[in-house]
């Protein structure tokens, strides 16, 4: 086994397809199905399921991905130092939040003079989740609902990643300006007051919606989410020109910008927990925790 071999593994995995691996690895096809099937007579086992359009990871699969993908990653920052010398790289993947971009800008430049280098992934839960199992990143920040917490810690214990909780915040609706709640001066909202309306969401699972612990849970599937973007940009001026509400934590105090400040949505004891996620038994490095510790300071008081 090579390293070639494990780089061209992961390129199939993640492109699901050997004619689009090979053109990321500027190879041909039958090459790369040459590397592949050299593998798996290497570790003895079948890595790929050949679909009639595309391939698919086997159970086996699955398992070695996590491995290869953890090599092939320490493989990527050696040799960011050996082109740079010992320059830190911190690598970061987080839910889409205005809050949390705007606090990276304040400690980037806090932190300037250490020539600290940063890789920074917007993603879903599930997806952050998987990017800090496969050490891809070296910690997640992530949102998820109250109602869904049991699951989850039992999904991240599955792949051996510890969840710290920093903070809690109502669940927030944000009432798009051409709304008839923009302005209103509500100062609650019950989810049957909704009925009809359209949504733009970051994720169709935001949350990590795994599923309603009880029947008459919040669940995004019951909702009309007419537009899904992970961008900031698109969701500000949605909500400032059309007639869409949006759904969030309350971003730890800070208004979405076009639209009135959120108002707190009525499900019952539901709370969205912030916090962050890391292999768990690992010591978290020195200039990742400092960056923890800043954000630390920066959070609301309960």
């Amino acid at each position: 086994m090579d390293l070639k071999q494990l780089q061209y593994f992961v390129a199939c995995a993640q492109t699901g397809s050997f004619s689009d691996a090979a053109k990321i690895l500027y190879s041909t096809q039958p090459s790369v199905s040459k590397v592949i099937k050299a593998l798996e007579d290497t570790l003895g086992m079948q890595l790929f399921e050949r679909l009639p359009r595309g391939i698919r990871l086997t159970v086996q699969g699955q398992k070695v991905y996590s491995y290869a993908c953890r090599i092939t990653s320490e493989i990527d920052v050696l040799e960011n130092m050996a082109s740079r010398g010992m320059t830190k790289w911190i690598r970061i993947s987080m839910n889409p939040s205005s809050w949390l971009a705007n606090q990276f800008v304040d400690f980037y430049n806090e932190t300037y003079e250490k020539n600290y280098h940063f890789q920074l992934t917007t993603a879903g839960v599930r997806s952050v989740m998987e990017r800090v199992r496969d050490y891809m990143d070296d910690i997640g920040f992530v949102y998820i609902l109250s109602q869904h917490r049991e699951n989850f810690l039992h999904e991240l214990a599955k792949n051996k990643i510890e969840f710290v909780p920093m903070y809690e915040t109502d669940v927030i609706l944000y009432p798009g300006r051409k709304t008839e709640f923009y302005g209103s001066g509500k100062d609650r909202i019950e989810l049957d007051e909704l009925e009809g309306a359209r949504f733009i969401q970051n994720y169709q699972d935001e949350f990590f919606d795994i599923g309603a612990v009880e029947t008459n849970a919040f669940r995004w599937k019951d909702l009309d989410i007419s537009v899904l973007t992970n961008s900031d940009y698109i969701m500000e001026r949605m909500l400032r020109n059309s007639r869409v509400f949006n759904v969030s934590g309350s971003y730890l105090s800070e208004n979405k910008a076009g639209t009135t400040p959120g108002i707190p949505l009525d499900m019952g004891n539901n709370k969205v927990i912030f916090g962050y996620m890391f292999h768990k038994g690992e010591k978290i490095e020195e200039s990742v925790q400092e960056f923890l510790d800043f954000l630390k300071g920066r959070l609301p008081k309960s």
